[in-house]
């Protein structure tokens, strides 16, 4: 079976994947709600101390004693900076998005956060405490808030924090109980309280969260008795799972769950106490009780492969076991995968005879459409119909594996719709679905991601007239709900980034932008002879800025997420793929607009230019990401950027871009013969000074070595190289000299 990702797995790889490309605040766009403060007024000595406190904090993420004595001595000119950066700001909508982003945090919020702890200065608070409206942390990330904020309030300011739960998120709620938990400021009364009050908020949410985090077993359970008519079944089964999932229950817990189990009603709970029962102890009243609620029920919680197979082997001829049996013969494989992989492995039968495996999974939903295995069954049809080039079917086969068996493929299904959606559907294929056989809710889904090619098609004013379409008919309406709830099933599966993605605004920018392609398209074509390459020049170099013009938002900055989790970047060579990354991305297309210009008629500048770019295009695809690799290998581009970088010096040696060509050369092959290219042909460039400096370092490097050693090298993520030593065969007489 395959397993569920946990959501830590995904947030922390999103994590990483964000922190190695673009922040996701970004300073420059925030909305001034006070005036730029005066760091010139500083004291130089103030300058250098809070410049070397912050390099400190960013390697140790510690402030040496030292620079946090002076820090703390100048609180007064510090603290409207601290107050500035620690102050939540709210973007400026985009034009036409018709929303506003949510609230965002200076990059620099932690280090100023720890300098406040030097301080615990009152003024801070109300700012600090407007970031529980719409707390822009995971909790994971928020302990200097919680200490900051906690450190800072004084006595008698407990009830300025109680007022803000009145408007706080479910997260700003978490942080709330949290600061009053440091002040031994709850109770169980005052839960108790809340809990009711805020039923059916956000603040509920919150609320849960905090006591699954912090209270015991015997306080859950009153919890849970006391509350049982306020709170949802997805509650409850939030609190059962962490009794049973956290350290191993007493036995007045174990007694409690056991009892539950047999007089509830609800078929998640009790399947969800049953399974452990029969996983921790054997408890064979357990196994019946789950076997017999859901084989008529169906299977409502991930079911532990582990307890499955036990209920085959307790029930050989049930329908349990009949369908297990079924699944393997159609796939191939062992129906419980670690008895073959140890690991799942996503391979079988029927991906290599698609045709003939849609209609034996088909058969297989309407014979057991209530086993565990259905969910995984229906994701298998839905690939195969994939695979056969059946988007249409493939899409309907997702949404519906996420609802079937055991339900543990939310992320799998929702993130491989999204896949098929935007990597595998051109303009014509999206026209020809009838989205009125799939879920309503992917109906602008479709009609954004049609918008998308045509951006993709360079029908930039037919992409204008479509993304407008979409705003008049669902500006600032939430798309993502239905579809988040069948991605996370009972656990949350969508990262806080992700919910918090400002769609609207995007897709509002992404018309502009197509707008503007238009515009150029549309002169270039009107445009002649020199001019005409002026023109085309402009767009491609337009095109080559716009990383996110191709980009389908739908993603929620999620898709490199996905492509490592979902095993994308494992594939072998995938059509789909290759063709993708020269629709999606922009170093791609500009790369293509650059090589429309008849570089015969254009202006001497403008064709220099263009080879330039071409190159320089080249070089930032060999270091864009391993995705890449499916369009074009990194040995290839490589010799693509010598080609056209050799081109500009040999056609244009005039050119001030010839160094610049030549410098590109020796960064892509580490030869020093174009450093001295660079020196001996163009000394009065900008580029021969760095040559020869970097000549200098080579021969030093020479000479403090008993035998030559190359310099660094990083020849791409696909060329496989070899250090030789002189005296080898395969070396070639010219290198050897």
């Amino acid at each position: 079976m395959m397993k569920r990702l946990s959501r830590w797995m995904a947030l922390a790889v999103t994590a990483a994947l964000t922190a190695a490309s673009i922040p996701l605040n970004d300073a420059g766009h925030f909305v001034q709600a006070m005036e730029q403060v005066k760091e010139s007024a500083w004291p130089e000595e103030l300058v250098r101390a809070v410049s070397a406190a912050k390099e400190a904090f960013e390697r140790d993420h510690a402030i040496p004693p030292e620079l946090a004595d002076r820090l703390a001595e100048a609180r007064e000119l510090l603290l409207p900076t601290a107050l500035q950066r620690l102050t939540l700001r709210t973007a400026a909508a985009g034009k036409g998005s018709g929303v506003q982003s949510d609230a965002a945090l200076s990059p620099d919020w932690r280090f100023w956060a720890v300098t406040a702890q030097l301080w615990n200065d009152p003024r801070l608070l109300p700012a600090l405490l407007d970031w529980t409206a719409s707390f822009p942390l995971e909790m994971y990330e928020s302990e200097p808030y919680i200490r900051l904020v906690a450190e800072t309030l004084r006595d008698g300011d407990e009830p300025i924090v109680l007022r803000r739960l009145e408007s706080a998120d479910r997260n700003g709620t978490q942080a709330l109980l949290r600061v009053l938990r440091s002040k031994n400021g709850l109770d169980a009364d005052r839960m108790d309280e809340w809990l009711a009050v805020y039923k059916d908020k956000p603040q509920q949410e919150g609320i849960i969260d905090f006591a699954l985090d912090y209270e015991n077993g015997a306080s859950l359970i009153r919890l849970y008795e006391k509350h049982a008519n306020d709170l949802t079944s997805a509650h409850k089964l939030r609190i059962i799972d962490r009794l049973i999932r956290g350290p191993k229950p007493d036995e007045e817990t174990a007694l409690w769950l056991r009892q539950l189990a047999a007089v509830t009603d609800d078929s998640a709970i009790e399947q969800t106490i049953d399974q452990i029962l029969v996983y921790a102890s054997g408890d064979r009243e357990a196994a019946e009780r789950l076997y017999r609620s859901g084989t008529e029920d169906g299977f409502t919680v991930v079911l532990n492969g582990r307890v499955e197979k036990a209920l085959t082997e307790l029930y050989p001829a049930g329908a349990l076991a009949e369908g297990a049996r079924l699944y393997e013969s159609i796939r191939g494989k062992p129906y419980f995968y670690y008895e073959d992989d140890g690991w799942y492995n996503a391979e079988g039968n029927d991906y290599e005879s698609p045709e003939e495996a849609i209609g034996l999974w088909n058969d297989f939903l309407e014979r057991y459409p209530k086993h565990p295995g259905a969910d995984d069954a229906a994701y298998r049809l839905a690939r195969c119909y994939q695979l056969t080039g059946d988007g249409e079917n493939a899409m309907l086969w997702l949404t519906r594996a996420s609802q079937l068996g055991d339900r543990d493929l939310g992320y799998a299904a929702s993130g491989m719709l999204l896949f098929v959606l935007d990597v595998e559907m051109s303009s014509d294929r999206l026209t020809a679905v009838r989205s009125d056989r799939l879920p309503a809710w992917l109906k602008p889904w479709l009609d954004y991601s049609f918008a998308v090619e045509l951006i993709r098609e360079n029908r930039y004013r037919e992409a204008v007239r479509s993304l407008q379409s979409l705003i008049d008919a669902y500006q600032g309406k939430d798309l993502f709900a239905e579809a988040d709830a069948l991605a996370g099933g009972h656990v949350q599966e969508i990262s806080l980034a992700a919910s918090r993605y400002p769609f609207w605004e995007n897709v509002g920018e992404q018309l502009r932008l197509a707008e503007r392609m238009a515009k150029l398209t549309e002169e270039a074509e009107q445009a002649a002879g020199p001019a005409k390459a002026d023109r085309q020049y402009a767009l491609a170099a337009a095109i080559y800025r716009e990383p996110m013009l191709y980009y389908n938002h739908l993603w929620r900055r999620e898709r490199q997420s996905f492509f490592w989790l979902g095993g994308v970047k494992n594939m072998d060579y995938n059509e789909p793929l290759d063709r993708y990354i020269g629709r999606f991305n922009h170093l791609v297309q500009a790369i293509e607009q650059f090589q429309k210009i008849d570089i015969q008629e254009a202006n001497a500048q403008t064709a220099a230019k263009t080879l330039f770019s071409i190159a320089l295009s080249y070089s930032k695809l060999a270091h864009y990401g391993e995705e890449v690799s499916f369009h074009m290998s990194g040995a290839k581009l490589n010799e693509k950027v010598t080609e056209y970088a050799k081109l500009l010096e040999e056609t244009f040696p005039e050119s001030e871009l010839s160094d610049d060509a030549l410098m590109l050369i020796y960064a892509h092959t580490k030869d020093k013969r174009w450093l001295e290219q660079i020196v001996e042909q163009y000394p009065e460039g900008d580029q021969a000074r760095d040559a020869g400096k970097q000549l200098e370092r080579l021969a030093a490097k020479a000479e403090a070595q008993d035998e030559p050693v190359s310099a660094s090298y990083n020849p791409g993520y696909t060329v496989r190289y070899e250090k030789l030593s002189l005296d080898d065969k395969r070396l070639s007489p010219s290198v050897r000299r």
